[in-house]
C-alpha cells in the first residue's frame, strides 16, 4: 500500500485548488495578516476607550455612591454602616466639628456645613463654615433668609466659583462671602459689623 500525502489526498477532492498561483497565495497570506492586525488595532482601540470610560466613571463614583448609599438608608435603617465595613467609600463621613464661638445671626446656618472659623475684632465678628452641600443651595439659603429678615442685596462680585454680597438694613450690614471648593465642598463666610 502506498503512503497517501496531504497533496495527493487534496488533489482528488479539489482539483482545482491545487492549481492556484503563488502569487494568489501571497496575496492572501497578506491580506490575512492585514485582517489579523487590523483587529488587533480595533481591539487594542477599544480596550483604550473602554479605560478612559471607566476613569471617568469612577472620578464622580463616590459622591453618587453616597447618595444612593443615602437613599438606601432613609430605606433601611443602619445599611449604610453595614455596607460600609465592606465597601469603605460608602462609611458614614464623621460629623464635623464647630470650632468655639457662636453662630451670628441673622440667618441660621445652613444645615451640614460647621463653623470652621470665628473671629473678633472689635465690633466686627466674621464666622466661616465648610462642609459637603450644594453651592446654589447654599447661596439660595442665605440669600432668602437675609431677604426673608428685610436686609437690602448689594452684589460685591461674582464669579462661577466664589460671590461676595452686602446686606443692608437700616444701620446693621453684614456682608456675605460663598466659594466652590473640590469634590463638592462649600466654604461660607459672614462678616457682621456689631451696633
Amino acid at each position: 500500500m502506498k503512503a497517501i500525502s496531504i497533496l495527493s489526498l487534496a488533489a482528488q477532492f479539489a482539483p482545482r485548488f491545487i492549481q492556484v498561483r503563488r502569487g494568489t497565495w501571497i496575496a492572501l497570506g497578506l491580506g490575512f495578516l492585514m485582517l489579523i492586525f487590523l483587529l488587533g488595532w480595533t481591539a487594542l482601540s477599544l480596550l483604550g476607550w473602554l479605560w478612559g470610560q471607566g476613569k471617568s466613571l469612577t472620578e464622580g463614583a463616590p459622591e453618587a455612591v453616597r447618595g444612593i448609599a443615602s437613599q438606601v438608608e432613609q430605606v433601611v435603617p443602619g445599611a449604610r454602616e453595614a455596607l460600609g465595613a465592606v465597601v469603605p467609600a460608602l462609611k458614614p463621613e464623621a460629623p464635623p466639628r464647630d470650632v468655639s464661638g457662636t453662630d451670628i445671626g441673622p440667618v441660621t446656618r445652613y444645615a451640614g456645613l460647621a463653623r470652621t472659623h470665628w473671629h473678633r475684632d472689635g465690633r466686627e465678628i466674621t464666622v466661616g463654615y465648610e462642609g459637603r452641600a450644594d453651592y446654589a443651595a447654599v447661596l439660595d439659603h442665605y440669600a432668602q433668609g437675609f431677604a426673608a429678615q428685610g436686609f437690602a442685596q448689594n452684589v460685591i462680585s461674582a464669579t462661577p466659583e466664589t460671590e461676595a454680597h452686602d446686606y443692608l438694613k437700616g444701620n446693621e450690614r453684614v456682608r456675605f462671602e460663598i466659594a466652590r471648593l473640590p469634590q463638592g465642598r462649600v466654604k461660607a463666610t459672614i462678616v457682621a459689623v456689631l451696633p
